[in-house]
């Protein structure tokens, strides 16, 4: 049986499976504006929801896991928008544009395609942006594959919240 989970979180710093959250977030800030705090089973970078973001859980027994069944499903889904979009490299997405618009996934027919890691990133003359990252988890019977899609986020606030490796905000933009 194949599972899937869409939610919204009204502000909530997520981390992964073996993050810290004192070296991943700003706490402080947190408590201040009454931020939550969630530790996923799965593994991947820490990120801020809030009700601009919709979040999304593929779950399913084995053998039917299979990561590139749950991305055809989100390439599937982005089609059915009207944006272009296409499998290619690893289990990513890229959502090109030439106004750069990190609401991207809001506007319709767009061209996507996939490269990368595990991130969905909006081409922009300035570099790429990204949109929305997955991470995964398997156990002996099943497997997860979890993703936030930035539709209609804050991204001005990310950075009250989050304390990422600067090696690694300058290559995401």
């Amino acid at each position: 049986q194949r599972v899937l989970f869409l939610w919204r979180n009204a502000d909530t710093v997520v981390i992964g499976r073996a993050q810290n959250p004192w070296k991943e977030c700003n706490t402080r800030r947190m408590e201040e504006d009454n931020v939550r705090l969630a530790r996923r089973s799965s593994g991947g970078g820490a990120v801020f929801h809030d009700l601009g973001n919709t979040c999304f859980t593929f779950m399913a027994g084995k053998p039917e896991y299979d990561k590139t069944i749950s991305t055809t499903i989100v390439l599937n889904a982005l089609n059915a928008l009207d944006v272009n979009a296409d499998a290619s490299g690893r289990n990513d997405l890229v959502v090109k544009t030439a106004e750069g618009d990190r609401k991207v996934l809001n506007t319709l027919g767009v061209e996507a395609d996939a490269s990368g890691r595990n991130d969905l990133v909006v081409k922009t003359p300035d570099g790429d942006r990204k949109v929305s990252g997955s991470a995964y988890r398997e156990t002996k019977d099943r497997g997860f594959h979890h993703g936030t899609l930035l539709l209609n986020a804050d991204l001005s606030r990310l950075a009250n919240y989050l304390n990422p490796d600067k090696k690694k905000l300058a290559a995401k933009g």
